[in-house]
C-alpha cells in the first residue's frame, strides 16, 4: 500500500481580547470541510476547478450545526452571521503557507472590533467578502465547543488553518 496525502482538515484558534488588552477567553476548534469544499480541494490542484485567489472570515451567532451540504448559502439564514463588527466587510484569510504542511494566517489573523454584545457559535471561511453575503465556496465552517460571549468594545482574533498530513507521517 503507497502514501497518499490525508486532510485533517482546519484548526480554529480564537481569541477574544477585551477594551483594556486583557485576553478574556482563548479557545482551539475543530471544523467541518463541506462536501463542496472539499471537492474543490481535490480538483483545484490538478486544474479541474477553477482557482479562488482570496478567502474570507466569518462568525456565526445562530445556534446551527454544520453537515456536509452547508453552503454560502447557509451563512444569513440559517448560520445567522455575525455581523456587529465595525470593519465594513469579513477579513480577509491573509494565508501563507510554512513550507510543510500548513497553510495559516498566523501571521496575519482576522480581526473583529464588536459594536454589539452577542453570543457565538461558530465560524467559517467562504470566497465572498460581503458581511451577511450568501454565495461563494464556504470553505470550512467550525461549531465551537462551547458559545462564546463576546461584549461591545472587545476585539476577536480569528486564526486558522488548513494541514494536510502525508499518512506516511501517521
Amino acid at each position: 500500500m503507497g502514501d497518499f496525502l490525508a486532510v485533517k482538515g482546519f484548526y480554529v484558534d480564537l481569541e477574544i481580547v477585551s477594551a483594556d488588552g486583557s485576553v478574556a477567553s482563548r479557545s482551539r476548534e475543530t471544523n467541518k470541510i463541506p462536501d463542496a469544499a472539499l471537492a474543490f480541494l481535490h480538483k483545484a490542484p490538478f486544474g479541474d476547478a477553477s482557482a479562488v485567489s482570496t478567502f474570507y472570515c466569518g462568525l456565526f451567532r445562530g445556534n446551527y450545526i454544520p453537515s456536509g451540504a452547508t453552503a454560502a448559502a447557509d451563512i444569513p439564514s440559517n448560520m445567522l452571521e455575525f455581523v456587529d463588527y465595525s470593519e465594513a466587510v469579513r477579513p480577509t484569510w491573509q494565508r501563507a503557507f510554512d513550507n510543510a504542511a500548513t497553510m495559516d494566517n498566523v501571521l496575519n489573523r482576522a480581526s473583529y472590533t464588536v459594536t454589539q454584545d452577542r453570543t457565538l457559535y461558530g465560524s467559517f471561511i467562504v470566497s465572498d467578502s460581503t458581511k451577511g453575503g450568501n454565495t461563494g465556496l464556504l470553505l470550512s465552517c467550525c461549531r465551537f465547543a462551547t458559545a462564546k460571549q463576546v461584549s461591545a468594545g472587545q476585539t476577536i482574533n480569528l486564526q486558522t488553518g488548513l494541514t494536510y498530513v502525508p499518512t506516511s507521517a501517521l
